[in-house]
């Protein structure tokens, strides 16, 4: 549950980290001990002065090195929300409070690569000894189900409400403490079935009962239940155990299911840096469409990438340059607001500003906007391989995918041979915040901000989305109640069904 994103920057390589885990209150990267100071708790109350300078601190970062700030969110609306802020903070509050308070106001940003948490050591001290919502859950059709074979409630059963307060409720509640790119919602639901329990926690308190309401597979009528919370420790093992476990990521996995069709998993582009893991992944890339070039029964092929949160600039182009018709770019353009960093005095510990600082000023130029743009030799022009498969492609895509695993969905945009299957991928269509990372200790909190310093902007492609979303499905599928609970595969089965029709 704990999923910890490291955003390490190897420039001397000529490499980004695009990686797009889950912006969430689990997010630990960079720790920083700091030595005689107290475990940080919920209820510790700090000063009207001590919580406006950590707020002032975190818009200060954001206004001056976030490139993507006002993408769909105004200043004056930013400058609105920051100034109710401190209204709020206006009387002694606690750590929890300005939690709550600044969280949703992150929102704003609309950014999947923009992480602002409470303290590492509180969160692993909550999922530790947390009293916690005791079922492991998950959303289909924006609907919580319970994702546990064996437990206080049946497989697959609705949980309409928690306390008296319906579930529609709580989750118009949690979502805007979760982030993700533009405008999109999918990213958020897959997220919330991982965290639940904790934003939970964290939005409506500690409780000693859960009192549900929740509707088993095929009733009308709606149960209640009482239950007792767990210790984090114990949901932890729950969930890793979980009925929607996939089970092992695989990094790249190709696979003939017919005699005429393929199926290409990639589940992530995180391969890390070392050559022989970049030589690993070329060598599988050339042997395996080689092969798939050899075979000239195969005429469509299903690539999964609905697991795919991201990884390095470079492996998701290197995987596109085998289905690209025409030469293309990892991005159209790559931009910077600043090439100084911001705030180093609060920098967390392992960051590297002088190395990030020059990086920017050896690879950005300013133009006539004051704004620092890449330059062509380090967004270089990329040619499509020399025999490149040419047949039927069906993208399955999802709230999950996102950063690179998204940038690859919409580099498919330009080819007329694609179509999406699932649900709107998490990652933007047209243009994403991500590259470089620098994470923040807030002074007095001790909450943290992580944020971006490159916007890339997509080639628009040959279809056109409305401002802020993912790349949208042709075919919108979802997983049913039933096939949840059977552990059918609904969006790859109807992937299929379509390949076979296509190749006939």
């Amino acid at each position: 549950m704990n999923r910890r994103h490291i955003a390490i920057i190897l420039l001397s390589l000529g490499f980004f980290l695009l990686n797009g885990f889950s912006p969430n209150i689990l997010h630990a990267a960079g720790k920083k001990k700091k030595k005689g100071k107290s475990t940080p708790t919920l209820e510790q109350v700090f000063q009207p002065s001590q919580l406006k300078e950590d707020l002032r601190i975190l818009q200060e970062i954001l206004e001056t090195s976030h490139p993507g700030m006002y993408l769909y969110t105004s200043k004056e609306d930013f400058n609105q929300g920051f100034n109710k802020a401190e209204e709020i903070l206006d009387n002694k509050t606690t750590r929890l409070d300005f939690y709550r308070t600044v969280a949703p106001l992150m929102e704003k940003v609309r950014c999947g690569h923009t992480y602002f948490d409470l303290p590492d050591k509180l969160v692993n001290n909550l999922m530790e000894d947390g009293k916690l919502f005791p079922v492991p859950v998950f959303f289909l059709a924006q609907k919580a189900y319970v994702d546990q074979q064996e437990g206080s409630l049946p497989l697959g059963a609705e949980i309409t409400s928690i306390n008296g307060v319906s579930m529609p409720e709580i989750l118009k509640q949690l979502l805007p403490y979760l982030l993700s790119d533009g405008f999109n919602q999918t990213m958020k639901y897959r997220q919330i079935a991982d965290e639940f329990a904790l934003h939970h926690y964290l939005h409506f308190g500690e409780t000693t009962k859960f009192q549900v309401t929740y509707r088993p597979v095929g009733e009308k009528n709606v149960l209640k239940k009482l239950l007792n919370p767990i210790p984090g420790k114990e949901l932890e093992k729950l969930i890793a155990e979980r009925h929607s476990d996939k089970g092992r990521m695989r990094k790249y996995k190709l696979k003939l299911v017919e005699k005429e069709i393929a199926l290409l998993t990639v589940d992530s582009f995180d391969f890390g840096v070392n050559q022989k893991s970049r030589q690993r992944y070329r060598q599988f890339l050339k042997d395996n469409f080689d092969a798939l070039e050899q075979n000239k029964e195969i005429r469509s092929l299903v690539l999964d990438l609905r697991r795919n949160e991201g990884g390095y600039v470079g492996n998701d182009s290197r995987l596109f340059s085998y289905f690209a018709r025409q030469p293309f770019w990892d991005a159209q353009s790559i931009e910077a607001i600043s090439q100084k960093i911001p705030q180093q005095e609060h920098l967390a510990k392992f960051q590297f500003p002088r190395m990030i600082e020059k990086q920017l000023a050896r690879d950005f130029r300013k133009d006539e906007t004051g704004r620092y743009f890449m330059i062509p030799d380090k967004n270089p022009e990329i040619k499509p391989r020399k025999k490149v498969f040419d047949g039927k492609i069906h993208v399955l895509i999802s709230g999950w995918t996102h950063s690179a695993g998204a940038v690859l969905a919409s580099q498919f945009l330009n080819n007329d041979n694609v179509v999406f299957i699932g649900e709107e991928t998490g990652g933007g269509h047209a243009a994403f915040t991500a590259g470089n990372m620098m994470l923040y200790d807030l002074p007095n909190t001790r909450c943290q901000l992580e944020v971006p310093l490159l916007l890339y902007r997509n080639n628009p492609g040959l279809r056109k989305f409305s401002k802020g979303s993912g790349v949208q499905p042709d075919h919108p599928v979802t997983q049913t109640q039933e096939d949840f609970i059977r552990g059918v595969d609904t969006i790859l089965e109807f992937a299929l069904k379509m390949a076979a029709h296509s190749k006939s």
